[in-house]
């Protein structure tokens, strides 16, 4: 879809402009709607608009997560100034993790709280929100401040506007992956989200360049030999600080550019069709919708010629669902009758003066475009994943994302300290350390990372979501386990050059194959594999399991990585020999999300190659089971 069809579309139910009355639908039946919508929809192109709205928010997250990178260290300098070994440093350390955990914590809350939200309220209504939550964050974080004569703990504010600024960056998992599986065709579904997801790695290059850039342009402001500003009342001193604070604040506060773009389309974009038609129950008005969207019929019913006409349908809805208050008018409507023209739910008249004899109730299997699913409530719930067994696909989506970004944001928000000790970076002058820091990130994780997502976007048109996953897993085992063995080798600063060149081929290759894996499929899978009343709910949980992981493991890292009260030249040289063992320990979690994947995931595809549509891989584990036993003919 593009800009002008998106802008050209009604807003409201309106058009701009004079209204058509003669649209040409009058002769499609009710009965036929539903089944003709979710068929106009797998059957499309491939949305690029949808991925455009969806990922420049996902940029807007990605951003605002992995500049913490870039503006920590500065933030050190400015309000904790000292070299390793002082009380401030030791003070530094522990606000530093703090503002990493608080992040993190945030995302948790907004990613489970958003998730059930948009699945109770609607994901039109959710969608956008998140994005305000970042803008108003963004602006608060950078306005902080320490007050007259340090009134105020400056490192209290900056917990809490992160925590602020994790819950709208954690609110955007679940919508964006959600919204874009329910708007995309069958056979670009993966790769949609693909795109979307590969916003992450291009958030993260963003980050490092705009911050590459900064620190360029303040470097005059910033000439001093040693790791800190100069002591206040020496020259320079002030112009250095003042660079310092503007400069993190200024990297920030970009961040906000691309979410204020973002919402200006995402307060406009329609209401998921599959939230229409198994939740609102709106039939009419999600047919209008599809129309505008996707393109409208040209009113001949022989373009639903196709379709199985054998069950309306409300035909497999109990007498209380059609009662139901969140249930549109339209979809009571009998097989035989038809709407005349008008926008209104309520005007309605038959095709003939004749009596319409009564439907007869056929009974409608699940998977059948024809079949209306049950609305959320406990006892669905309860039949649903326990006594369908359903929750191990929601185990192993959780468990999953939870192995993989132990690893992923261990190497991911540790960067600044993981790639000093890979690169051998030593103290020097505050432009240089900050240079260096976003040279390596550019040079040892944007490369890998832009790689492996790029790969991932023509890969996953041939090889299904869970087979990537599973190998991705493995693969990083292999890697993790070959890295962390020969750290100590490779980081001996005895060692020649060219085994330092192994260690940081290593690190990309490293970076390539989480992104070429399960950094992009434990998000996909979770949008594909439950159905709409739950989806948004359980994609939400799956990926605050991750962070629950990504949370754990900046603790686990800040114990491993220093302490501040120790002189340097020792702290560095237990820092190099302890990593290693990280990095075995997270080869150990690669293998636990190889297992997972391979007995708790779901395939979602026909041999592997071909989708299938949400409808039939919201039927569950029970359906699926079935179906997999199917001959191959049968199955298509």
């Amino acid at each position: 879809m593009g800009l002008r069809k998106w802008l050209g579309r009604p807003m409201r139910g309106h058009h701009l402009g004079v209204e058509d009355l003669t649209r040409g639908d009058e002769s499609v039946p009710v009965a036929k709607r539903r089944e003709w919508v979710l068929v106009a929809i797998d059957d499309a192109p491939f949305q690029v608009w949808v991925v455009v709205v969806a990922g420049i928010g996902f940029l807007t997250d990605s951003f605002g997560l992995f500049c913490l990178n870039v503006v920590t260290p500065i933030i050190g300098y400015v309000y904790w100034p000292g070299l390793r070994g002082s009380e401030n440093a030791q003070a530094f350390h522990s606000v530093k993790t703090a503002m990493l955990c608080s992040t993190l914590a945030g995302s948790m809350i907004g990613q489970v709280a958003f998730g059930f939200a948009a699945d109770f309220l609607g994901r039109r209504k959710m969608y956008g929100l998140e994005l305000v939550i970042i803008i108003v964050g963004t602006m608060l974080m950078i306005m902080s401040s320490k007050g007259e004569q340090s009134s105020m703990a400056v490192g209290g504010w900056l917990i809490t506007w992160r925590a602020i600024m994790g819950l709208g960056i954690g609110a955007d998992y679940p919508l964006s992956a959600v919204i874009t599986a329910e708007f995309a065709p069958k056979r670009h579904r993966a790769r949609m989200l693909s795109w979307v997801f590969f916003a992450q790695p291009l958030g993260q290059l963003l980050a490092n360049v705009l911050s590459l850039a900064a620190v360029k342009g303040f470097e005059s402001s910033m000439i001093t030999k040693d790791p800190k500003c100069p002591d206040p009342g020496q020259p320079g001193s002030l112009e250095c600080f003042r660079s310092l604070d503007r400069l993190w604040r200024l990297v920030i506060g970009l961040g906000m550019i691309p979410a204020v773009v973002a919402l200006a389309f995402r307060f406009t974009i329609p209401e998921s069709p599959r939230y229409k038609l198994d939740i609102l129950r709106n039939v009419q008005t999600v047919f209008e919708d599809t129309k505008d969207y996707f393109g409208g019929l040209d009113g001949e019913v022989h373009e639903l010629d196709p379709l199985s006409t054998t069950a309306p349908a409300s035909a497999s809805l109990p007498t209380a669902e059609i009662s139901s208050s969140r249930t549109s008018l339209s979809s009571e409507i009998g097989p035989d009758e038809v709407v005349m023209g008008s926008d209104s739910d309520s005007e309605r008249r038959a095709s003939s003066i004749y009596p319409i004899p009564a439907p007869r109730t056929v009974e409608v299997s699940p998977g059948d475009p024809n079949h209306v699913p049950p609305l959320a409530s406990w006892a669905d719930a309860k039949n649903f994943f326990i006594v369908e067994g359903n929750w191990q696909y929601l185990a192993g989506t959780s468990l999953s994302w939870l192995f993989l970004d132990f690893a992923f944001y261990g190497l991911g928000l540790s960067s600044p300290d993981i790639l000093g000790l890979i690169r051998l970076d030593s103290t020097t002058s505050i432009s240089k350390l900050l240079f260096n820091n976003s040279v390596n990130a550019l040079v040892l994780v944007s490369t890998g990372a832009i790689i492996g997502g790029a790969l991932m976007i023509i890969v996953i048109r041939y090889v299904s979501p869970k087979k990537i996953q599973f190998w991705g897993f493995l693969v990083l085992f292999v890697l993790l386990i070959v890295t962390g063995a020969a750290w100590p080798k490779l980081i001996d600063p005895k060692q020649s050059p060219g085994r330092r060149r192994l260690l940081e081929f290593l690190y990309v290759l490293i970076q390539i194959a989480f992104n070429l894996g399960p950094n992009v499929t434990t998000f996909i899978i979770p949008a594909e594999i439950f159905p709409t009343r739950y989806r948004c709910t359980c994609h939400g949980i799956a990926a605050a399991s991750g962070k629950l992981g990504s949370w754990v493991v900046q603790i686990f890292i800040a114990y491993t990585f220093s302490d501040p009260k120790k002189k340097q030249d020792e702290e560095r040289e237990q820092e190099r020999e302890r990593f290693g063992q990280v990095l075995l320990v997270m080869s150990a979690f690669m293998v636990a999300g190889a297992i997972v994947t391979w007995y708790w995931i779901p395939e979602t595809r026909e041999r592997g190659v071909e989708s299938r549509s949400l409808e039939v891989l919201a039927c569950g584990k029970k359906k699926l089971d079935e179906i997999n036993k199917l001959p191959s003919v049968e199955k298509q």
